[in-house]
């Protein structure tokens, strides 16, 4: 009965961040991706949709990671319950995270009166 040992090089890598880093950019081109970074280095908001609750918040988790040397100071949500969707309407920015049943729920927000509202005003 002769003992194992197991080398583990440090620091271990942190998964979360990368696979939430590699779920977000398989899921968002490129050239959006800039787009949504750009919206929030200028502090504007930014809510996901999806129809997982670990993929919705890994992504959101992401977007917060992305902006790295900087920190976001506003309000973070990665889950926020769709009953609380008049949260959108805050006048501080936000980076929000919703999770849907399926697709015609994902639709129902995105034409939420709330959702327009807020995407008109910024």
């Amino acid at each position: 009965h002769g003992s194992t040992t197991v080398a583990v090089p440090l620091p271990l890598p942190n998964i979360n961040r990368h696979w939430g880093v590699s779920a977000l950019f398989s899921r968002i081109h490129a050239v959006d991706m800039l787009l949504i970074l750009k919206t929030l280095i200028i502090e504007r908001s930014v809510l996901i949709i999806g129809d997982s609750s670990h993929l919705v918040t890994s992504c959101t988790c992401a977007l917060r990671e992305l902006l790295t040397p900087y920190e976001w100071a506003s309000t973070f949500m990665p889950l926020l319950p769709s009953h609380m969707l008049d949260f959108v309407n805050s006048p501080v920015p936000f980076i929000i995270g919703i999770a849907v049943e399926n697709t015609k729920s994902c639709q129902a927000i995105e034409n939420d009166e709330r959702v327009l509202e807020a995407i008109s005003t910024g």
